[in-house]
């Protein structure tokens, strides 16, 4: 007998959680949280997830006040309130993985965050978690549970290559540092473009400034294109800023901005709208975009729902997960 699946949606991105089931065709199970005056939360499922299994939709951050530690503190009791509801299954499905940044101890007595919150998630009582592009895909091995990470490049390509037309000589990909090379290369590959990849020297002593930028390739492929710079996230936009501004200084007539996780915080949208060097953000809906979208004309979101909608039907009917890489093929 076939055990029913059913969604649960959090209240970070209750526009995702529609199109999943919508497209999916699952049913959205109606929740409800209460927020005390003391800053304690209270999710209620209202209505019987009795021997289903549960997709719960939540990611790590939203464009209410709410903060990262609320979105998370209510993902940890909508999961164990699920367990107590004798469910079958229990699938977190979290684009944007919170505290990914701090996956190493990088400081004497420092935390390893990232880790941190792998063990409270399985402790909450998750069978299964699939995350979107995370900062470091070794957070895969944090966990006890299965852990699908899902690629922002298989539908961010697809918007990209309307944006290309087709013209080739018009464009370079820049990997923004070292670590996004990977990330750069299969984007460069897919494209047939030539990428040229940003070495960065950061100054530790003035809270992680980087003193000194230089390009590694061949800068002739530079001149008069538009640069395509590729990286999983982008924050405050400082970093994102002076790098556009180099690439421009050095040849590039112009910068777009394809990343997955569009965290866009403090400056970010100000920094957008006033850079002259950076022509499009091209991100993707793992967190809500469309109050950013308001204030800046920059900004252009691709959807993740078909994909994840994808990975859930898969594994509601026991196919194959990696298929999902050839059903979405450009």
């Amino acid at each position: 007998m076939t055990t029913e699946p059913v969604i649960i949606g959090g209240n970070s991105h209750p526009e995702l959680t529609r199109r999943i089931s919508y497209l999916t065709k699952i049913k959205q199970i109606p929740t409800d949280v209460i927020y005390f005056a003391n800053k304690e939360i209270k999710p209620i499922i209202k209505s019987t997830i009795r021997k289903k299994d549960v997709y719960i939709i939540q990611t790590g951050l939203s464009d209410t006040e709410r903060s990262i530690n609320d979105h998370l503190m209510e993902t940890f009791l909508l999961i164990s309130t699920c367990k107590r509801s004798d469910v079958n299954t229990i699938t977190l499905i979290m684009p944007f993985y919170p505290y990914a940044r701090q996956d190493k101890k990088d400081k004497p007595r420092g935390a390893i965050s990232a880790r941190d919150i792998a063990n409270l998630l399985e402790t909450s009582g998750i069978d299964r978690i699939v995350c979107m592009d995370l900062h470091c895909a070794q957070i895969q091995g944090f966990f006890k549970v299965p852990c699908d990470n899902l690629y922002g490049f298989v539908v961010l390509s697809k918007r990209l290559k309307q944006l290309l037309n087709n013209n080739d000589d018009e464009y370079v990909i820049i990997s923004p540092d070292e670590g996004a090379i990977k990330r750069a290369k299969e984007y460069a590959s897919l494209f047939n473009l030539p990428f040229l990849v940003l070495s960065k020297e950061r100054d530790y002593s003035k809270k992680n400034i980087v003193s000194k930028t230089s390009l590694i390739g061949d800068k002739k492929y530079l001149d008069n294109r538009i640069a395509i710079i590729v990286d999983d996230m982008a924050d405050t936009f400082g970093t994102v800023q002076k790098t556009s501004d180099i690439l421009v200084e050095k040849g590039a007539r112009g910068v777009i901005v394809v990343i997955t996780h569009g965290v866009l915080s403090g400056p970010a949208i100000d920094r957008i709208n006033n850079c002259n060097s950076i022509k499009l953000v091209l991100t993707t809906d793992t967190l809500p975009q469309d109050n950013n979208m308001k204030k800046s004309s920059k900004i252009e979101t691709v959807s993740i729902a078909s994909l994840l909608g994808e990975y859930i039907s898969r594994l509601c009917e026991g196919r194959s997960v990696s298929e999902i890489f050839d059903t979405f093929k450009l």
